[in-house]
């Protein structure tokens, strides 16, 4: 009886071990293919990126200037961001896609106080597999309704500003393509 307890003690030990090995790999294996894209977008950026600016007006009427960079690789965009100014407040969202399709995104509040350095208000950072959510991690003081957000409301976000970004790359090419000079 003892000898079969003992097995059983042994059988669920080395399985639990494969278990939780087969959890970390998993783990590893979505986090490491978003962390190298992360990287070479943010490489990529720092030597081909494109700029422009959109205006707009917030809900009280007070314009604004979207200030967006992009970056495109073999065709396609890798990472986007949008950032504006409201007052002394920096609002800033990040992008990165991997085939048109949002792998990672970062939002953050950035506070520019007279006397101090530049502080995060509050932030939060998104990893995507498909349209779902697979990790959702805040800091700061995240207002209720961001730190409520759906995976859904997250998507919905990313899709609506990479329209914005694609109807503006359009006009942006077309622009540039078609540019005949006659002195």
């Amino acid at each position: 009886m003892k000898g079969g307890f003992f097995r059983v003690w042994l059988f669920l030990l080395v399985a639990g071990n494969f278990w939780c090995e087969e959890v970390i790999a998993q783990r590893f294996d979505w986090r490491s293919r978003i962390d190298d894209l992360v990287y070479k977008a943010d490489s990529l950026s720092l030597v081909a990126q494109q700029t422009f600016h959109i205006n707009k007006f917030l809900s009280d009427d007070r314009p604004i200037r979207e200030t967006w960079h992009y970056t495109v690789s073999e065709g396609r965009v890798v990472i986007f961001e949008v950032h504006y100014f409201v007052d002394t407040i920096e609002y800033l969202e990040v992008y990165y896609l991997d085939r048109d399709q949002v792998v990672c995104t970062e939002q953050y509040v950035i506070e520019y106080p007279a006397q101090q350095d530049d502080r995060i208000r509050w932030g939060a950072v998104g990893f995507f597999q498909g349209p779902s959510v697979k990790q959702f991690v805040t800091m700061g003081s995240v207002p209720d309704e961001y730190s409520r957000l759906s995976s859904y409301d997250l998507w919905s976000r990313f899709k609506s500003r990479y329209r914005e970004l694609t109807a503006q790359r359009t006009l942006q090419e077309k622009n540039t393509k078609g540019a005949i000079f006659v002195p």
